[in-house]
């Protein structure tokens, strides 16, 4: 028995082991998202075993069988592919698991309900939700989860479906939202994926593993294992494989002289889309920065380290051409540099790096916090504008770090509805929903997160002091803080319809006082981030 074998016999026996619903225990849905993260480690040790599960029959002779697993395995794979959140993941798996639970046990509705509702008083929204597919002409497609049991909707019909069939079948039948995770499939796995029959220079193979732009492929007339160009393979007219086929054939290699090459091509990482950490800056922008903070830095040698990333050198001329009073388009890097300077470059480069990590990951509520850190984050662009003491920049990279929690807190990312609750709109933690000791642990997080990007005291300081009134912080932190609470504040008014509770009000009507006008640009910032505000009526 080879590895890959034993792998699979144990997520199968583990995935099927899982205890009956509802739980009687709490520590028996917690045996649910352990089940769950096993797959997603499963998956990305052995991504091509994966794949042949999404994408063949278990065996030809009982197409049927563990159909239960070919639909997680499908799932994962969209989930991968699209850079979905592993937490978000872990709980549609779980969500999956429950249903093929409760489907072998010949639940009835009250059955599914009783564990809906236990999975909500709980706080596991995103997996209750996942529990009952949606009927197709209800689904928006927007999340790999419905797509999933679309592509299992198929295969319940046609079991030896070749992916090239499903994958248009797919793209007739869905919008854009669908077919945009839909693109990252025509890369890995392609329409010749691992196990498929396929024909190359008049011979016919399989193919057992890929790389970037080439196949491995054996073909048994020769008993030869090739490296073959992906673009040169051709489907066969009967693409049907199998798992225990390619299992078997798998097996047979490792135990051949074509051990050692099939051991060297079998690295499939290059598949799972890179993932940056949150906790630190990419190493360019650390090094930019400390050059930036070197009161003799030459400009040459900042514009030759914005120049050597080339998302950093796009912003910025794209940036300083929407900026100018002629709307002319900049293609000077140095000229870009210079309108702004370096202190005000520094800070679009933080933020811009910063806001890509955080939303690197799609989890239910992304779009919604993503519109509102930028509705936010322009606001108090735009506010800091009509003042001299803070600059545009800095005013939106503080606004960004304070928001920084809806997309770190790992609760946020099951989580399908954003938080009622209208007391505080200034402060981000009554968005966010936690309990005192989380908030607690979440500030500290945004003091790391500060310190890791290199930002200054000030903007430590300005992190002591969420959730507080005005009068209540220093002076020199003031005008900062309240841009950046009357921002959020508005932000959430008009995309989130959340009213000012007495502590908002008291907020800005401090804000008024000490900042007498700053209020004042309200409608004309309503009608500068109108184009991001999401239509109630869609």
């Amino acid at each position: 028995m080879t590895e890959l074998t034993t792998a699979l016999n144990a997520i199968i026996r583990d995935s099927l082991a899982l205890p009956a619903l509802p739980a009687t225990r709490t520590s028996q849905l917690s045996q649910y998202l352990q089940a769950a993260g096993q797959w997603i480690n499963f998956a990305e040790s052995q991504l091509p075993l994966l794949t042949v599960m999404a994408c063949h029959v278990y065996t030809s002779d009982q197409p049927s069988q563990h159909r239960w697993a070919r639909h997680i395995s499908i799932y994962v794979l969209l989930g991968l592919r699209n850079r979905v959140n592993h937490h978000t993941l872990q709980h549609g798996i779980a969500g999956l698991l429950s249903f093929y639970q409760l489907q072998a046990t010949g639940a009835d509705k009250k059955h599914y309900s009783r564990v809906i509702r236990q999975l909500k008083q709980q706080g596991q929204h995103y997996w209750s939700q996942c529990i009952m597919p949606k009927h197709a002409k209800r689904c928006r497609f927007e999340d790999c989860f419905e797509i999933a049991w679309q592509w299992q909707r198929w295969i319940d019909h046609t079991p030896d479906m070749p992916l090239s069939a499903i994958l248009h079948k797919l793209a007739l039948s869905l919008p854009n939202a669908g077919l945009e995770q839909l693109t990252p499939l025509l890369t890995y796995p392609g329409l010749n994926p691992e196990g498929s029959q396929i024909k190359y220079q008049l011979q016919t193979g399989m193919v057992i593993h890929q790389r970037a732009d080439t196949s491995m492929v054996y073909f048994p007339h020769e008993a030869q294992l090739e490296q073959v160009d992906k673009a040169r393979l051709t489907q066969t007219l009967s693409q049907t494989g199998s798992v225990t086929k390619w299992l078997a054939r798998v097996g047979q290699l490792l135990a051949s002289p074509h051990q050692e090459q099939l051991t060297a091509s079998s690295t499939q990482h290059w598949a799972i889309p890179a993932s940056f950490p949150v906790s630190s800056p990419p190493a360019s922008l650390r090094r930019l920065l400390q050059a930036l903070n070197d009161p003799d830095v030459a400009i040459q040698k900042v514009v030759d380290l914005v120049a050597a990333e080339p998302m950093f050198a796009h912003f910025l001329t794209d940036a300083a051409s929407k900026d100018n009073r002629m709307q002319l388009a900049v293609n000077d890097l140095k000229q870009s540099i210079l309108t702004y300077g370096l202190e005000r470059v520094g800070n679009m480069l933080v933020q811009y790096a910063l806001y890509q990590r955080l939303t690197q990951h799609r989890f239910p509520l992304l779009l919604w916090f993503s519109k509102l850190t930028q509705i936010a984050t322009l606001l108090s662009s735009e506010l800091a504008a009509t003042t001299r003491a803070v600059t545009p920049q800095s005013a939106g990279l503080i606004t960004t770090v304070a928001l920084s929690p809806l997309f770190t807190v790992n609760e946020l990312k099951s989580a399908v509805h954003i938080a009622a609750d209208s007391a505080k709109l200034f402060d981000v933690s009554t968005l966010v929903n936690t309990s005192d000791a989380l908030s607690s642990a979440t500030r500290q997080r945004l003091l790391a997160l500060a310190n890791a990007w290199q930002q200054d005291k000030a903007q430590g300081q300005l992190i002591a002091c969420g959730g507080k009134l005005p009068d209540d912080v220093p002076g020199r932190l003031r005008l900062t803080h309240c841009i950046t609470g009357i921002s959020i504040i508005w932000a959430r008014q008009w995309l989130l319809a959340q009213q000012p509770c007495p502590q908002t009000q008291l907020f800005m009507r401090q804000t008024d006082k000490a900042y007498p006008g700053l209020l004042a640009h309200k409608e004309s910032l309503y009608q500068q981030v109108a184009h991001l505000l999401i239509c109630p009526l869609i």
